[in-house]
């Protein structure tokens, strides 16, 4: 079992505000009334975190997220509820916070390394690679208060991974910064993550998310709406994005948690727009099978949806067992019963099973797909199939999938 290097219990945080000075006053004289507006930035959060895992928090602004960054690294003490961290932490917990913008960038180098405990040798033998990583030339040796938004970003994130947290934690600082820097960062992360470092990253850039972590906790209003796969989560986000804006316009709701097709599978969540009513491999009809790297596979799908979808269409995804993406396609879809409400469909999927040994997962999304570029989802049902390629003696490639390469030597 994995050791816990992040555990939240029965998480809240309140905060107070007065209309006026003279009510904090009254409620010190009669504590027994309330003179103050409650506000709930965070209730009942229950939060378990693996050592070495990387967890990213989405969720919109004011849904809590930098609030309990901010309990965990222990600037915010939280109104209910435990919290247990194991190890070091580091943190970034916005654009730089920790920094005193009168001293140089060299002395808050040494300033951070003070307040974590650590001993001023001990960092003049870590700060060639600070400064190495930060690369802001003789800015090191200037006031930060002179400092760019990307100059602060590279000297905090620098002084973070540098000084071997066994729990980092980042607020946005991600989103500061070239590309050739963000690109450095994320080798950085990697290598930490690898070497069992923790990781929380709170961003909106869902792509970051989606790219580096393994599990996404999605937060609204102060509570764990969902947590679970960062594309599963990522999408789930973006319907409620999406269900606002119509409810906004129609006043009415549109998203729902769906049924899932496979009680196995991961999720299922969606539209009332259609739905995926059965999928299943054609060799077993069942939603497993097992298969070599010299088989086909073929998968048929049924699907239902509203003839009011413009561009109905229905994409097949097969995953890893670490849910990355490998290979897709996506067909449009006929409405056979235009005088009617609803079409349903029935769809074949074909392909070669070029693939390594191992467990793969089928996801199906039912979308109203106008472009390659835009399209909006109707039904996933997320690793709704799932089968097994078994390993063979002739196997001719390397990785994952065989993209068929030819190799010939030249005379």
């Amino acid at each position: 079992m994995d050791e816990i290097a992040v555990s939240l219990s029965n998480i809240a945080k309140c905060y107070k505000t007065y209309l006026r000075p003279v009510d904090r006053l009254k409620e010190i004289i009669w504590p027994q009334r309330n003179f103050a507006q409650v506000f709930w930035a965070l209730r009942d959060i229950n939060i378990q975190i693996p050592q070495g895992k990387t967890v990213g928090i989405i969720g919109r602004n004011g849904s809590g997220k930098s609030t309990l960054l901010q309990i965990i690294a222990g600037t915010v003490t939280p109104t209910t509820g435990t919290v247990q961290v194991r190890g070091r932490i580091g943190a970034l917990l916005e654009l730089g916070s920790g920094f005193n913008p009168e001293f140089t960038g060299r002395e808050n180098v040494f300033l951070n390394g003070a307040i974590l405990g650590i001993s001023r040798e001990e960092m003049e033998q870590k700060f060639g690679a600070i400064a190495q990583f930060a690369d802001i030339a003789d800015f090191i040796d200037l006031p930060v208060k002179t400092y760019s938004s990307g100059m602060m970003m590279r000297l905090a994130f620098a002084v973070s991974v540098n000084l071997e947290p066994e729990v980092l934690i980042i607020d946005e600082a991600l989103s500061v910064g070239d590309a050739a820097f963000q690109f450095k960062c994320f080798e950085r992360l990697e290598k930490l993550t690898a070497s069992g470092v923790t990781t929380l990253i709170v961003s909106h850039d869902i792509k970051t998310v989606k790219t580096f972590c393994d599990h996404v906790i999605y937060l609204s209003k102060g509570v764990e709406v969902a947590a679970g796969a960062p594309e599963d989560i990522a999408e789930m986000y973006f319907l409620d994005l999406r269900d606002e804006q119509r409810r906004a316009m129609a006043d009415q709701t549109v998203v729902k948690t769906k049924a899932p097709v496979n009680t196995q599978q991961k999720a299922a969540f969606g539209t009332d727009e259609g739905q995926i009513i059965q999928a299943s491999f054609t060799d077993t009809q069942a939603t497993s099978s097992v298969f070599t790297a010299e088989d086909t596979v073929e998968v048929e799908v049924v699907v239902e949806f509203s003839n009011g979808l413009k561009y109905p269409a229905l994409c097949l995804m097969v995953l890893d067992r670490k849910s990355i993406p490998l290979s897709g396609k996506y067909i449009p879809l006929i409405k056979t019963t235009p005088e009617q409400k609803n079409s349903q469909a029935k769809v074949r999927f074909t392909f070669p099973c070029r693939l390594a040994e191992g467990n793969y997962f089928i996801t199906l999304r039912l979308e109203n797909r106008q472009s390659d570029k835009t399209s909006f989802l109707v039904d996933k049902q997320s690793g709704v199939l799932h089968f097994e390629v078994m390993r063979t003696t002739d196997k001719k490639f390397l990785g994952i999938v065989d993209l068929g390469i030819e190799a010939d030597i030249q005379e």
